[in-house]
């Protein structure tokens, strides 16, 4: 198992990144940025084929399988961007993400239905 923090909270080049806890405490009281929510082409090389679009969404799996979490804030500069394949923190950072208030205000409201 492993987890890797590329990124957490306003840091200058070489300062430690926070902690998950500290993420997680920024989740409950900081609103995540509609930007994270929205959607997007995904296939904008691709004239030739027809517009094909999906969901932004802080939580992502990536080819690997391992679960990524990024995103910022509305009114506080706090990115992030958190790889893990580890369940315990996959279960923290995603019950953490789906109680913020911009998955309840965005994550529907921008959901690219089929």
């Amino acid at each position: 198992m492993f987890t890797i923090i590329y990124s957490n909270g306003s840091k200058w080049n070489g300062q430690d990144p926070d902690s998950i806890d500290k993420l997680i405490e920024i989740l409950s009281s900081h609103i995540i940025e509609e930007s994270f929510f929205t959607s997007y082409r995904s296939n904008p090389y691709e004239s030739e084929k027809p517009a094909e679009y999906a969901n932004l969404c802080p939580i992502k799996k990536n080819e690997e399988g391992n679960t990524i979490f990024f995103g910022n804030f509305e009114e506080l500069s706090h990115v992030f961007r958190i790889e893990t394949n580890d369940q315990d923190v996959i279960n923290k950072l995603s019950t953490a993400i789906k109680n913020n208030k911009g998955w309840k205000l965005y994550y529907e409201k921008n959901l690219v239905k089929s």
